[in-house]
């Protein structure tokens, strides 16, 4: 069956079920998000107000790499409902889930629908470019990423001025994400903050994660993150050099 034939049967038959709280987001997914938010907020914090030492502002930007690693790997090789094809859908779906945006009750998803699906790839993409364009970063007074001086004179400074710029592209993608969530839970009545804060969503039977996710998987694919940031930031400026 296809994911939009999927979509359509399950809005015509939650006309006649009764949700229920079943489990959709699992334990590593819920910390990754958390901490995520936690990360991109004290870099921004700590690059605005931290003053000339930007030891902090960096180290943020490692752990938001890290994260995002541990994202993409988990996207692929995680419990079905974090699987990016879980819910990942077509253009189709999406004008099809806008069309309906001003229903006052919210069509069930077991994950994201398919417009807050749009979004989690754009924060993504957005702080892996923040995150990404910050080690190659120079601001020519006191901060240095760990690899702009591997680069080209032009690669460093093409860095450096995305690095300016994107910062207001993932500040509104995390204003737009905060409105969402606003909207969904005072015109929807769907509490989107808490279900990834208990993992729980209120859905019609049958859509809930079936197998819980492996914390051994999880923990792995968060130490080969952490230990490729750690070799890119911290080893290799010393090889190639």
């Amino acid at each position: 069956m296809r994911h939009s034939e999927g979509i359509e049967m399950a809005e015509r038959n939650d006309t006649t079920r009764q949700r229920v709280f079943q489990r959709i987001w699992d334990i590593p997914t819920r910390l990754f998000h958390w901490l995520l938010a936690g990360a991109i907020v004290g870099a921004y914090w700590t690059g605005e107000f931290g003053g000339i030492d930007k030891t902090w502002h960096m180290r943020f930007g490692y752990a938001i790499l890290a994260l995002i690693g541990f994202r993409i790997m988990w996207g692929l090789f995680g419990s079905p409902p974090s699987r990016f094809a879980s819910f990942l859908a077509g253009p189709r779906a999406v004008l099809s889930y806008m069309g309906g945006l001003g229903e006052r009750r919210a069509r069930p998803y077991a994950t994201h629908n398919p417009l807050g699906a749009l979004s989690v790839v754009a924060l993504l993409a957005a702080a892996l470019v923040q995150a990404a364009t910050g080690l190659f970063a120079d601001d020519a007074i006191l901060t240095q990423g760990p690899l702009a001086r591997l680069a080209p004179g032009w690669v460093s400074s093409l860095a450096t001025n995305i690095h300016a710029w994107n910062i207001w592209v993932l500040i509104a993608l995390v204003a737009l994400h905060l409105a969402a969530i606003a909207f969904y839970h005072l015109y929807k009545r769907e509490n989107l903050v808490g279900a990834m804060i208990t993992g729980r969503k209120a859905l019609p039977p049958g859509m809930g994660m079936e197998k819980p996710a492996s914390v051994w998987l999880a923990g792995l694919a968060l130490l080969i993150a952490a230990g490729a940031v750690y070799l890119l930031v911290e080893r290799l400026p010393g090889w190639v050099g």
